[in-house]
């Protein structure tokens, strides 16, 4: 089966507003990924390569979407209701000092029973908090009451404050919630191993190439062994992952037709609703 024909989920897209779409065409031009990423832009993408569905994810982020969270999942959510058989929304949550552990379970329940909204994104290192701070205990509670996943965004990259976003953290708290579904974006980053040993769902969302380009095909092969199919979720960071690459590089692997499936749409989709698995 290749992986440009079979049926495909991509797990990990971002799609931003168009003032926010504007203003990256005119500070960086028409060929700069995220000018390139507005609603319209992702579902021509997702034609051309054969993607039936995606789930959009913020990114924690008052820059990229709104400084009111709430403002982005209703612009999220509006999204999925324009396009039901096409996207999927994750909800955001942003900094707000004090007040974090009070609004943020609200502004969780809001997206899901309001707005539509499958799960909760967290990126540790834009909320300035480590993945396993105490203070994202009532959202994650919020999150295991309503029955919804979390991903949780995990690239550390160099020592200091990146750090923040490491899989061992991710995997306290999955300790702590045993019954809250977590997907561990990016694989872990280059701590990959670390994310082997957490009871988790991991993304090859923007890693998957890197991978490839330091390792090797082979080795890159061991390492999604190593995880299962069973964990594996298909997804690239669009506007930043070229659909081509990761085609190219999967190709390569010696899963079986039904891994395939299992990864390309069968984990996502059943993790947000079990009717949709194949």
């Amino acid at each position: 089966m290749s992986w440009r024909t079979c049926k495909k989920f991509d797990a990990h897209v971002h799609v931003l507003p168009g003032e926010r779409t504007a203003q990256f065409l005119a500070d960086e031009g028409p060929d700069a990924p995220w000018s390139r990423c507005g609603a319209e832009d992702c579902l021509r993408r997702m034609d051309q390569y054969g993607i039936e569905r995606a789930l959009l994810v913020p990114a924690n982020d008052q820059y990229l979407y709104f400084q009111d969270p709430g403002e982005t999942n209703r612009f999220l959510g509006g999204l999925v209701r324009e396009h039901p058989d096409r996207f999927r929304a994750f909800a955001d949550v942003t900094a707000s000092g004090a007040y974090f552990i009070e609004q943020t379970p609200y502004i969780l329940e809001e997206a899901v029973e309001e707005y539509g909204l499958s799960g909760l994104k967290l990126h540790p290192t834009n909320l300035h908090m480590d993945a396993d701070d105490l203070r994202l205990v009532p959202v994650l509670r919020k999150a295991a009451e309503l029955g919804v996943p979390v991903m949780f965004h995990s690239n550390p990259c160099r020592l200091g404050f990146h750090d923040n976003c490491a899989p061992d953290k991710i995997n306290r708290m999955i300790q702590v919630f045993p019954d809250l579904e977590v997907i561990t974006a990016h694989l872990g980053g280059m701590k990959w191993q670390d994310a082997l040993t957490g009871c988790t769902w991991v993304d090859m969302s923007y890693i998957l190439p890197k991978l490839a380009g330091l390792y090797g095909i082979e080795q890159v092969n061991r390492i999604l062994r190593a995880f299962g199919p069973e964990r594996l979720i298909f997804a690239t960071d669009f506007p930043d992952g070229e659909y081509d690459a990761y085609f190219d590089i999967l190709d390569q692997m010696d899963f079986s037709d039904a891994e395939i499936e299992q990864i390309a749409w069968g984990n996502i989709a059943g993790l947000l609703a079990p009717e949709d698995r194949p």
